[in-house]
């Protein structure tokens, strides 16, 4: 498994099988992809392709990770018998790379059965196992204690060309495809990394930093261990997670082109730990105590934003009794002790969320329930920001989003907590819904560094800014030292990269964390060239201090142009105000009754925070909100918010001002005037002959040009009046300026009317 970046689980697991009322923020979905294969050489993870690879003698069977339930029958390679140390498929999946030995390759034509050899560079050093990429520089990368050897590919000639060589002394190695980041270690203590991104636009190397590491008691200096670090990607940025097992600390380091500068640590609370990552949410799994920490670094980052709670497993059958583990009478399938057993000694945590028990051939993928999220938070103020930034299960986090906001107005909550939460909701959709300032177009924002006062450098990112500048948010992520890992980076080099800060993200050497798979037999390199135009930002090259984002070529990151997101119809949890009037306002409305005086000042204070993100309000909640101080007869307060452009003129605001102004004829003449002032003339006259003044509608009719409204309207509203002058006028008048109004029915009615009356 030294192929993939993983962290075994180092204590024995126990039962872990969710029961009806049990409570867990994470959790593992039954069933597990199982690949039981006789004979298998081993289970290892394919991160490039998704791939779960099982080499058996003379074949290799493989399983993709990203269906649920999992695929039962597996893709089947022919290969020649021999040892197998590793296997990978080329990102176009045509190849399948075997590692035979420590200094030796195979690679295998999967459509012509044809395959070759390739031996390290200088044929001694050992390979420490190797990936491939979709880099222009080169398609597959050895890692050897020597450096890192960089081959092109040429399949028709069935050979490599060493493409490049880069020299350096190699302890251990972690590398993600998520990230094309490969991080080397180095020295006696192996606490000396630099890495290396295979991005869409070339190579990018990360400069040499030095990891924190606490002394034992005994004074033993400790050895970094490839299980002590992971590439993670949250929010699309690039850090190094480092488990520091005696000072119970996880240090967060954040990538940048030139620069690797520490975030500050997270409070652990045992040595033994696994991490994964799931939907930007860093999870701890504490292997000991079984439960798991949650950390968000756009929430709290000073210590898990929730309780600790154990991993659970879902959706699995009943557990039979200890002596009838396996398959139960029938083809029914029943929980095996492996599938039941959380934590177990096989279990080795992939990045970023994936479970391998390569013991027992299970592949489990670690889930967050937001549910569970949103029952146990008792802090409102940061639930909602923090379910707004989820996208796995972004329909969940809009329906509980929803539900936080409907609950807070039915238990009658303070009513500055009920503001502070409507202004976090439309700070997020008014971001996803309007371009921000400061970018061309692209989606690409400019990304600014400034001092603080503190001594400390803080980010001040406008992207970062729109998510953490509402009521109850805290600060954007962890704080930057001013003491950045590395020896040559000092004072004057932090300073280099403030004053570069205004850099637009390259996205040439920004690599995404969500690439989609090639289709069909495009090939990654293929695929990337022909959509390249359309989908990277211009950006200067060579620039210092830019940012290494994990932003992504077929869909933009979270903290980039929300707009873009609404536009291409990604998945999102944000709340318009469509859904606010639907979900809350008006079922509210229907489940409070009498109770409106609440209702409306939370309307209110929702109206005002859309007024502040310059959000467009609908006229139905304008409506909605008329029609609630006309049931409390607030007419005074309601003809104050139309003057006051709370309720902004609308022709559905204008006709329920005339119909809750039955009773306050200043209100019904509100209701007119916003109607004429709107134009409506066709509803302006009818409403004027409903009032019985037809005559005032034929002159203002006449003075607007106004030709959609019929003479019998006219013609029948004079009648009601009972008055033979009117109905003669308005006769009189169709008579002089409707030709043809002779050869009407209404003619014939009309004029009988008026001879019987004279």
């Amino acid at each position: 498994m030294g192929f993939t970046e993983g962290a075994s689980s180092s204590s024995g697991g126990g039962i872990g099988v969710g029961a009806g009322g049990a409570k867990s923020h994470a959790y593992i979905q039954y069933p597990p992809l199982r690949c039981d294969i006789p004979g298998a050489a081993g289970v290892m993870y394919d991160d490039g392709n998704k791939l779960l690879l099982v080499p058996a003698p003379t074949k290799v069977y493989s399983w993709p990770t990203n269906q649920h339930p999992p695929a039962e029958a597996p893709g089947v390679t022919n290969i020649k018998e021999g040892p197998i140390l590793g296997v990978r498929y080329s990102l176009d999946g045509k190849i399948l790379a075997i590692q035979r030995t420590n200094q030796e390759i195979e690679f295998v034509n999967k459509e012509s059965c044809t395959g070759f050899r390739q031996q390290c560079r200088s044929g001694s050093d050992p390979i420490l196992g190797f990936f491939w990429t979709d880099c222009p520089s080169c398609d597959v990368v050895f890692v050897t204690t020597s450096g890192l050897e960089m081959y092109i590919l040429y399949l028709s000639k069935n050979g490599l060309k060493l493409a490049e060589y880069k020299k350096a002394n190699v302890s251990w190695y972690v590398y993600t495809h998520e990230s094309r980041l490969v991080l080397l270690a180095s020295g006696m203590q192996c606490k000396t990394l630099f890495g290396f991104q295979f991005a869409a636009g070339g190579i990018v190397r990360l400069p040499k930093y030095d990891v924190t590491m606490a002394k034992h008691e005994s004074n033993r200096k400790p050895v970094l261990a490839p299980e002590d670090i992971r590439i993670a990607t949250m929010y699309g940025r690039l850090y190094c997670v480092q488990v520091d097992r005696v000072a119970l600390q996880l240090h967060m380091y954040r990538f940048y082109r030139d620069a690797v500068v520490p975030q500050g640590s997270l409070p652990i609370f045992s040595p033994h730990v696994a991490i994964s990552v799931v939907d930007n949410v860093l999870m701890v799994h504490q292997t000991d105590s079984q439960v798991v920490l949650l950390y968000d670094i756009l929430t709290d980052p000073k210590g898990p934003i929730f309780s600790p709670l154990p991993l659970l497993l879902r959706g699995a059958p009943p557990l039979p009794p200890s002596s009838s583990f396996g398959l139960g009478k029938g083809s029914q399938r029943t929980l095996s002790s492996a599938e039941a057993t959380i934590y177990g000694e096989g279990w080795v945590f992939i990045n970023p969320d994936l479970v391998l028990d390569h013991m027992h051939g299970l592949l489990w993928r670690v889930r967050l329930d937001l549910e569970a999220v949103a029952a146990s938070s008792l802090n409102l103020s940061s639930l909602l920001p923090f379910l707004q930034r989820r996208r796995s299960e972004a329909h969940k986090a809009k329906e509980l989003s929803l539900l936080v906001m409907k609950s807070m107005i039915i238990e009658h909550r303070p009513l500055p907590l009920i503001a502070s939460a409507m202004e976090v909701v439309t700070a997020f959709y008014a971001q996803a819904s309007q371009p921000p300032a400061g970018t061309d177009g692209s989606g690409y924002q400019s990304i600014k560094s400034r001092v603080g006062t503190s001594g400390r450098i803080t980010l001040s990112a406008e992207t970062e800014a729109s998510l953490t500048a509402t009521s109850g948010m805290q600060g954007a992520g962890l704080q930057f030292s001013t003491n950045p890992a590395g020896k040559d980076l000092d004072k004057a080099r932090i300073q280099e990269i403030v004053d570069d800060g205004d850099l637009v993200s390259d996205p040439e050497s920004i690599i995404s964390s969500e690439i989609k798979d090639a289709a069909g037999s495009i090939s990654p390199r293929e695929q990337y060239l022909t959509s390249s135009s359309s989908s990277r930002a211009l950006s200067r090259e060579g620039s210092k201090g830019s940012i290494m984002e994990a932003s992504t070529l077929n869909s933009p990151p979270l903290l980039g142009s929300g707009l873009r997101g609404l536009q291409t119809g990604l998945p999102a949890p944000f709340i318009s105000q469509e859904d606010m009037l639907q979900s809350v306002f008006l079922t509210l409305d229907e489940e409070m009754g009498t109770d409106s005086a609440f209702l409306i000042s939370t309307i209110v204070e929702y109206m005002r925070s859309t007024s502040r993100e310059n959000v467009r309000v609908p006229s139905a909640l304008q409506a909605l909100l008329v029609q609630l101080l006309g049931r409390d007869e607030r007419y005074h307060e309601l003809r104050q918010f139309v003057a006051g452009k709370l309720i902004n003129p609308s022709r559905a605001v204008a006709l329920q001002l005339l119909d809750v102004g039955a009773n306050d004829v200043e209100t019904w003449n509100l209701g007119m005037e916003m109607l004429r002032l709107l134009h409506a003339h066709s509803d302006y006259v009818k409403l004027l002959l409903q009032d019985g003044r037809p005559l005032e509608g034929l002159r203002y009719m006449r003075q607007n040009k106004v030709d959609a409204i019929p003479p019998a309207m006219f013609l029948e509203a004079a009648a009601g009046t009972n008055d033979n002058q009117t109905l003669s006028s308005v006769f009189r008048f169709y008579l002089d300026f409707l030709s043809g109004f002779q050869q009407t029915p209404d003619f014939n009615l009309y004029s009988s009317r008026l001879n019987q009356w004279n």
